[in-house]
């Protein structure tokens, strides 16, 4: 058998970093079932529900620029910051701390009454804004210590580098 030649390999390589290429973008749906509960799914909902949200998600590949400590930390402790229009400097400040530090993270703005059930549904008391969510550990109204110990004991770095 004789071995393989340079177009082979070239040939070889396209096709292998082909399959590498960034994925495309999956759908989410979330809507209200007939027993008023929120249901997630990356399934369309059943014909019967008329209002839903459809929302296209990419996957977080991770930027190979995060220090490693941060993209560790987001696997383990994914950050929230959930926010309302009218939150005003509070919110701003909370998403200002986040961006300095360098913390990856998604905002919600809760801006109907399905999402203050589901908020109310998920941590079992009213929303109260800002509110920032660490993996499972939450804090409710921007308290600067309190947010940085959150952050901290997760393993997020001091401050973006």
């Amino acid at each position: 058998m004789k071995p393989a030649g340079p177009r082979a390999l070239l040939s070889l390589l396209l096709v292998t970093l082909a399959g590498a290429g960034p994925a495309a973008a999956q759908s989410a749906y979330r809507w209200v079932d007939e027993q008023g509960r929120v249901q997630y799914s990356d399934q369309p909902p059943p014909q019967a529900i008329k209002k839903f949200e459809e929302r296209n998600v990419q996957p977080n590949r991770g930027n190979a620029q995060t220090p490693f400590l941060t993209r560790k930390a987001v696997a383990s402790f994914p950050v929230t910051l959930y926010t309302s229009k009218d939150c005003g400097k509070p919110c701003e400040d909370g998403r200002a701390l986040l961006q300095k530090r360098g913390v990856p993270f998604s905002e919600t703005t809760i801006d109907s009454a399905e999402q203050v059930e589901a908020f109310k549904a998920r941590f079992g008391k009213e929303p109260f804004v800002p509110t920032l969510v660490v993996g499972k550990q939450t804090e409710s109204g921007l308290a600067e210590p309190l947010w940085q110990g959150l952050l901290d004991n997760a393993g997020y770095p001091a401050a973006k580098r």
